[in-house]
């Protein structure tokens, strides 16, 4: 008997409560996703896009379901509540729910898929229109005397999922690519007044002047040579080709930045390009302004009829469902308000106002640059600025043991050991390497002249080119050459952390002793690993997780010399026997043996051959760099923009400063 009661009980709350509960969980749901959706734009790591990725799931189908029981609400109302108000559910809530299936505007697709599937977007918004309308004419017949409230939430319902189905249908590629192929005329009538020898011989500030950006003030300089990156960006996502004028006037641009002056620049070119692909934050246009207004005066208007009513009729609805209201009404004019705000903050805005070239709009711009006084709202990072790190051999070493690495398995990172820092000698490494590649592909010379001007030869470079001017070819070009790319990366990252770890052994085991060049060729090697663990579509297709594993298990049967370089305590590691008994007990698929082969020949350039231990370190570095730059320049656009809502990718700023340099196979010209 007790048991029924409470069951009674529970179910009696339940009915009572559970359309409130859904309605407060929707609101919820949508100031979650307005304040932490566009985080993930510079915010890498587990907690974050996972937290984002559950809020994105359920807020439609939180707002859906609430629609059904709704729906079913105020059926029962209407025949329940004949000789009094008491009791009734403020019709408005429908078109609230509609607001919220139109989404925030910091997030309308969680990932690149979302935005192929708008047609599916479209008739979801067609069904959930007639079901919040069928549950508001279901109130016609009820005593609702506030009505009309509902009116201007609708058109304000209409306008915000109607966007956030437009904005879907224009990041889908069939839609994206079209509205590219409108925008290069004009892009190539820019350049077009200019012929090849021209930009030769063309400084960066005569091109500035002919492109019309010399009058813009110099703190939204670099702002407008993003967004002439980002038109050409889009040029080449929609995988059309750059004419020659496009990408010698980005080269003429990069040539005269400093690493940490590019890798920024490319930074607010991924933030564009972030903005367009998962948002609907995107360029400043009067019909953007005009229906923000209307919909944050419908959202005003309904709080007011509303506060007015209740005036009139305090004794309209319970108290409760008075309450939910006012936070429903006010929750959306904040919401509202905090979306204009990040507008206004946005790099759009700050583009638009610089661009009027008047000096009230530079004023301002340069008053929301200087004076930052909303941090919280406003974030100069378009990404993390940082790098995962995965090493194999530690990664294997360390299974079993209670350590943080069990720890994240349990959260499904278990293969990222760390976060580094992309620094600004690692930026510089990066970006002179580069030059130097374009500098060797000579424009002037379109005859085939392998290493010096053929585009296709330097792209296919991965650590040949830099071993080959070294002169270590036939000792260790095979490493590079005779292999899959896969393979020579675990070859290489588990060469360069033998030879890490021996050469701390070798300066009294103080780390902070090695090479500068030493800690970033282990910070690449770990970070190309982490892509290989991870993110394999971002490599060249191989079989790269067969190689892994299989060099995982052998990693464990040799633990025990494995423990012994790593903690200082082999020096014998390079010897025949540890040679005979890799051969002896490695498969053909793992990379082991090749990798203790490798480390062993690098380490006798500077017993045998003389070699500085800068001068190696150098080699290896540079190494790793082009590595980075071929995988970089074998991944389709694609792949790099779905990692742009995990924080962005290193790889990605590669591939897009190889493009800006004409590195890229869609800067051919015939």
């Amino acid at each position: 008997m007790g048991i029924h009661k409470v069951s009674e009980t529970v179910e009696r709350l339940w009915n009572g409560w559970e359309l409130r509960m859904v309605m407060l969980l929707s609101l919820f749901l949508q100031i979650f996703l307005i304040i932490f959706g566009c985080r993930r734009k510079y915010t890498a790591g587990f907690w974050l896009g996972t937290l984002v990725w559950l809020a994105y799931l359920s807020a439609d189908w939180v707002a859906t379901f609430s629609l059904g029981i709704l729906a079913q609400k105020l059926g029962d109302s209407e025949t329940n509540c004949v000789t009094s108000n008491r009791g009734l559910i403020p019709a408005f809530w429908a078109p609230v729910l509609l607001v919220h299936l139109g989404g925030p505007d910091t997030i309308t697709a969680y990932s690149m898929e979302d935005n192929e599937l708008w047609l599916r977007h479209l008739l979801v918004l067609v069904s959930q229109v007639a079901v919040a309308f069928y549950a508001f004419s279901r109130s016609w017949w009820s005593k609702d005397p506030l009505l009309f409230v509902a009116i201007p939430i609708f058109v304000a319902g209409m306008i915000k999922y109607g966007e956030r189905n437009l904005v879907l249908s224009s990041a889908s590629s069939e839609q994206f690519r079209s509205s590219v192929y409108s925008e290069m005329n004009e892009l190539h009538r820019q350049f077009d007044k200019f012929s090849n020898s021209e930009f030769f011989e063309m400084t960066d500030e005569r091109l500035i002047e002919k492109l019309g950006l010399s009058d813009i003030i110099t703190q939204a300089k670099l702002l407008h040579e993003a967004d002439l990156f980002f038109q050409m960006f889009r040029v080449l996502f929609a995988d059309l080709v750059l004419a020659d004028s496009n990408h010698l006037a980005t080269h003429i641009i990069l040539r005269k930045k400093t690493a940490v002056e590019a890798f920024k620049l490319i930074e607010v070119e991924m933030g564009f390009m972030y903005d367009v692909l998962y948002t609907k934050v995107a360029k400043v246009c009067s019909s953007r302004i005009i229906f923000r207004a209307i919909s944050f005066l419908c959202f005003v208007s309904a709080l007011l009829a509303f506060s007015l009513g209740m005036s009139r009729n305090n004794h309209a609805y319970l108290t409760t469902e008075i309450t939910i209201s006012y936070l429903l009404l006010s929750g959306a004019i904040i919401i509202e308000i905090y979306s204009v705000v990040l507008l206004l903050l946005s790099d759009w805005t700050l583009l638009w106002l610089s661009g009027q070239r008047k000096p009230l709009c530079n004023f301002v711009y340069q008053t929301i640059c200087s004076s930052r006084f909303l941090p919280f709202l406003h974030n100069d990072k378009r990404w993390a600025r940082s790098m995962a790190q995965h090493n194999l051999i530690r990664f294997q070493l360390s299974k079993g043991k209670l350590t943080s690495i069990s720890l994240k398995k349990l959260l499904g990172k278990s293969h990222i050991h760390s976060w580094a820092d992309v620094g600004a000698d690692l930026k510089d490494l990066i970006f002179q390497q580069l030059l130097d590649k374009r500098t060797r592909y000579s424009l002037r010379m379109r005859s085939h002249d392998p290493g010096m001007n053929d585009l296709h030869e330097i792209l296919s470079e991965r650590g040949d080119q830099v071993i080959g001017r070294e002169g270590c070819l036939e000792k260790i070009g095979g490493s590079v050459k005779s292999s899959d790319f896969n393979q020579s990366l675990l070859t290489w990252h588990i060469a360069t952390d033998i030879c890490y770890h021996d050469d701390v052994r070798k300066k009294g085991g103080d780390s902070n002793n090695v090479h500068p060049n030493c800690k970033m060729s282990i910070l690449l090697s770990n970070y190309m690993v982490y892509l290989l663990r991870d993110c394999p579509v971002l490599l060249p297709k191989g079989i790269g997780k067969e190689r892994y594993a299989q060099t995982c298990r052998d990693v464990s049967r040799f633990s025990e010399v494995l423990s012994g370089i790593i903690s200082g305590q082999n020096d014998t590691w390079g010897t025949h026997d540890t040679d005979w008994d890799l051969e002896r007990f490695t498969s053909d698929v793992s990379v082991l043996r090749d990798g203790f082969g490798l480390a062993n020949s690098l380490q006798l350039l500077e017993t045998q051959d003389g070699w500085e231990n800068k001068r190696k370190w150098e080699m290896i570095s540079q190494v790793w760099v082009e590595m980075l730059t071929y995988a970089a320049s074998h991944c389709g656009w694609k792949e790099h923009a779905q990692a742009l809502p995990r924080g962005g990718e290193l790889l990605t700023h590669v591939c897009l400063l190889m493009a800006h340099l004409g590195l890229s196979e869609q800067c051919l010209t015939t």
